[in-house]
């Protein structure tokens, strides 16, 4: 599968379903997050999600489809995650990332949001 398709895929199964189950599925145990200036490593990463998928946020997921770069080991893109929480109105998120595949998953992933999604009040579980 090539990256473009294996980060759709993601969104689709495992982020707008909230499935933390599929996390080793789709990312490399040596995986790591760097993301508005800081880092994750997989254990981050995957307690993060895990804690944040048992909330009752959802998420939605748009593609800039004229952005993509794609090579045989890597992806370049925008997307646009709103999330959205009861009683909340919904925050659209802007994403801009790179990523490196290894062995058919997510090894490396760089990433600028805005707004930042470590500041928003939805993420305070992560």
């Amino acid at each position: 599968m090539n990256p473009k398709d294996l980060l759709v895929e993601m969104f689709e199964q495992m982020v707008e379903r909230k499935d933390a189950s599929l996390i080793e599925r789709y990312y490399h145990p040596d995986f790591l997050l760097h993301t508005n200036g800081g880092a994750q490593d997989y254990e981050q990463f995957a307690a993060g999600h895990r804690r944040v998928y048992a909330t009752e946020i959802s998420y939605a997921v748009e593609y800039d489809e004229q952005a993509w770069v794609v090579t045989d080991d890597r992806v370049a893109g925008r997307v646009w995650i709103t999330t959205e929480r009861p009683d909340e109105e919904p925050t659209k998120i802007e994403v801009v990332l790179i990523a490196t595949c290894l062995d058919g998953q997510l090894h490396r992933l760089w990433e600028l949001t805005w707004p930042d999604w470590s500041q928003l009040r939805a993420f305070d579980e992560y």
